[in-house]
């Protein structure tokens, strides 16, 4: 069945890239300015290695005790323009629900729309991600209203698809404050100097969504006093929770993002020890098509 389901997203991809699709510069479409990147084609056994690595980090480290969840984050290209090909995200979905039968998976893929991206960049937009945190919240058992964040607004944004366009629009990006992100204090493993959830200089900077927690790092820490649980979350992750994690910080007193792109597995117990701590495995699809870089 699960090799079945992948064959025919193979072939689905195929047909797509055969159809009468904009022409890509360096594998980014511009639809009407919209930028998408196109991830495919599909790597069945990179699906099938994302599945042993969750397991294998799951019984080598996690506990009985853990409540632990995935979810597969959608490329923009499954809500664009359906001349762009695009991986079968259900059948993705449904391999990685026969290879760990007993996980919960969170379907976000009804939470999240076209406009939930921006448009020069692959990254969802923090305030768009109100249908994402509830979600998430419904299966592990918590809240967060966006509308009660002020937002704060950087207007000359340029994501990292630009250079691939004609003349890219600037674009607003937005990053939500409350007091539980003022309050919240960040051990970056890499910026050991920036203690917040967002270092606005980054704005300035080759890359501005790196204002989500200073962008890319192995390991980071969000540890909230004022939060209103003392449940702690950790987060097996890629750069997109970046800016989910400060939207959570008010629900959980710590939260541990890892990411396994920059760091060895053997090196977790250095820096978690687990124990009854809710456990998120949150991947982009386009890492899920690409898991060898899971180290």
């Amino acid at each position: 069945m699960k090799a079945s389901l992948l064959a025919a997203a193979v072939c689905t991809a195929l047909v797509l890239s055969s159809c009468s699709a904009p022409a890509a510069q360096n594998g980014i479409y511009s639809l009407d300015g919209d930028l998408v990147k196109d991830i495919t084609p599909l790597d069945e056994r990179s699906v099938e290695l994302f599945a042993e690595k969750l397991t294998s980090v799951r019984e080598t480290y996690l506990t009985e005790n853990n409540r632990v969840f995935y979810a597969v984050i959608p490329d923009k290209a499954q809500y664009a323009n359906e001349t762009v090909p695009r991986i079968d995200l259900e059948a993705v979905c449904s391999s990685l629900d026969s290879s760990l039968p007993n996980w919960t998976r969170i379907d976000l893929s009804s939470a999240l729309s076209a406009d939930s991206y921006y448009r020069t960049d692959g990254h969802w937009r923090q305030e768009e991600l109100q249908s994402v945190v509830n979600a998430l919240g419904a299966a592990m058992d918590f809240s967060a209203d966006l509308s009660a964040f002020e937002e704060n607004r950087y207007e000359h944004f340029l994501g990292t698809y630009a250079g691939d366009a004609r003349n890219p629009q600037p674009e607003t990006l937005v990053w939500l404050t409350n007091s539980d992100t003022q309050a919240a204090v960040v051990d970056n493993y890499q910026t050991p100097d920036v203690k917040t959830v967002y270092d606005t200089d980054k704005l300035a900077s080759d890359i501005p969504y790196d204002v989500f927690l200073s962008g890319a790092t192995p390991v980071v820490t969000i540890s909230n006093p004022n939060a209103s649980t003392d449940r702690e979350l950790v987060i097996f992750r890629d750069s997109f929770s970046s800016s989910l994690a400060p939207l959570l910080c008010g629900e959980y007193t710590k939260i541990t993002l890892l990411d396994l792109r920059y760091m060895a597995t053997a090196l977790i117990p250095q820096f978690v020890t687990f124990g009854d701590q809710d456990v998120l495995f949150l991947y982009s699809l386009e890492v899920v098509n690409n898991s060898a870089m899971l180290r």
